[in-house]
């Protein structure tokens, strides 16, 4: 192991030796001839998905002393390949003005890694109450006190219905309910030609759904750096999860899935699955499918009867690149881009609170192929009626503590370990990580 670390750390620094050379050792940001500052943007978000050259062009019609040089590393939309690529021009010491993470997590390592620039100074400077501009729980984006980037995109986590299935199963929408509720609604769905549930194979986020419906977010591991795999929820997601696929057989197997590298996009947009738990981006990312049934939404499941309607919510946070030339700039973009720019956007449901939640909604759903295939009332009721979780920074090296955990819950829903091995294993794997970092 050391030594694999200390080849890749080799070929990191020729990689950076290399592009010094071939641009006289900096990379810079740099001033166009007339004036204007030239800010490098980076994102995984295509075209189709951000609404990019309109986006832009009304921020440098507003700006006009600021030029945005969009760089979208990827094609396939995916932030954990664009991740990779962005991590190696940071290494080959490339300028990064502003970036763009996906996940407190990915957002973690890049403040371990002294990528990102902390916003505190800006933020006071405009003398702004950042939690009251921004749905700030939905990010993350501070640690220690600090901010290190603003919320674009706000993610709710709820559930996926067709409605269609909903029908001629007899069910409602639900407004409240329980797994327990979640798991029997999963049985009526299933028919000989579809499956009730589906759910994919992020172990951030499928194999820990009952945690996510919780008060704080302690998942695998507290704010203060502790594990927290004794937290009977743990245990209780896995089993929930291997009794929908092994035992009810109300939701596709984890075996199939991966085997067959099945999508949720594809799995419920082709009406092979009736509902998954999923976030709210899905109001317009159907990923070229055109669904002609309506989607229904219905709150995160309660984990027990007379609990609120937790769920847990993420967000795109936009931050500076802490070797940027241009600082004041990009920080300039970013407040627009967090606020008027996601409406001019119009591709998600911003986290800048001074919005109008059903005219968003509404405008979301006319963007869309089938506007009329979203069912803007029970997104609104969602949305509003759920209580966020409370949320940190989480450690830089949290990735490795989700991988060490998922190695042992995949045995388990792949039936080679029964639940009290796996969960003896995950918790000596993640303590391990997490003495590895201390």
């Amino acid at each position: 192991m050391i030594r694999k670390k200390l080849i890749l750390f080799i070929i990191a620094m020729m990689v950076a030796f290399l592009a010094a050379c071939g641009n006289g050792g900096e990379s810079t940001s740099g001033e166009e001839e007339d004036g204007k500052t030239t800010l490098k943007f980076y994102t995984w978000i295509n075209e189709e998905n951000g609404n990019w050259e309109e986006t832009i062009k009304a921020f440098e019609e507003a700006h006009p002393d600021i030029k945005i040089d969009l760089k979208v590393l990827v094609e396939n939309m995916s932030s954990d390949d664009y991740l990779q690529k962005l991590d190696l021009d940071a290494a080959a010491g490339e300028k990064i003005d502003v970036l763009m993470t996906s996940s407190s997590e990915h957002l973690s390592k890049r403040v371990s890694a002294g990528m990102i620039e902390p916003i505190d100074t800006y933020l006071e400077n405009e003398g702004i109450n950042v939690e009251e501009v921004y749905n700030m729980a939905a990010s993350s984006a501070s640690s220690d006190g600090s901010y290190y980037g603003l919320p674009s995109k706000y993610n709710t986590y709820l559930i996926m219905l067709n409605k269609n299935h909903l029908d001629d199963a007899g069910l409602e929408v639900p407004t409240e309910w329980t797994w327990e509720e979640y798991k029997d609604y999963a049985n009526e769905l299933t028919t000989n030609d579809r499956y009730g549930s589906y759910l994919h194979t992020w172990s951030t986020f499928y194999h820990v759904l009952k945690v996510l419906g919780k008060a704080d977010e302690n998942l695998l591991i507290k704010a203060d750096g502790s594990s927290n795999m004794d937290d009977p929820t743990i245990a209780e997601s896995l089993k929930l999860r291997y009794e929908l696929e092994q035992e009810d057989k109300s939701s596709e197997p984890y075996a199939n899935i991966i085997s067959q590298q099945l999508n949720y996009r594809q799995q419920f947009f082709s009406e092979q699955a009736s509902m998954t738990p999923i976030s709210s981006y899905m109001v317009t990312e159907w990923g070229g499918f055109n669904p002609e049934f309506p989607i229904a939404w219905a709150p995160w499941p309660k984990n027990n009867e007379g609990d609120p309607s937790y769920a847990f919510s993420s967000a795109d946070v936009m931050s500076i690149g802490n070797n940027s030339d241009h600082k004041e700039e990009a920080y300039e973009f970013i407040r627009w881009m967090t606020t008027e720019g996601m409406l001019v956007q119009n591709k998600s449901i911003p986290a800048w609170t001074e919005t109008d939640l059903k005219e968003v909604l509404t405008n979301l759903a006319s963007t869309t192929s089938n506007p009329d295939a979203v069912d803007v009332e029970s997104l609104q009721y969602t949305i509003e009626n759920s209580v966020p979780t409370e949320q940190f920074l989480p450690a830089g090296y949290m990735t490795e503590v989700y991988n060490a955990y998922n190695a042992e819950a995949e045995r388990y829903l792949l039936g080679e370990q029964d639940l009290d091995t796996t969960m003896e294993n995950a918790k000596n794997s993640v303590e391990d990580v997490i003495d590895a970092n201390k």
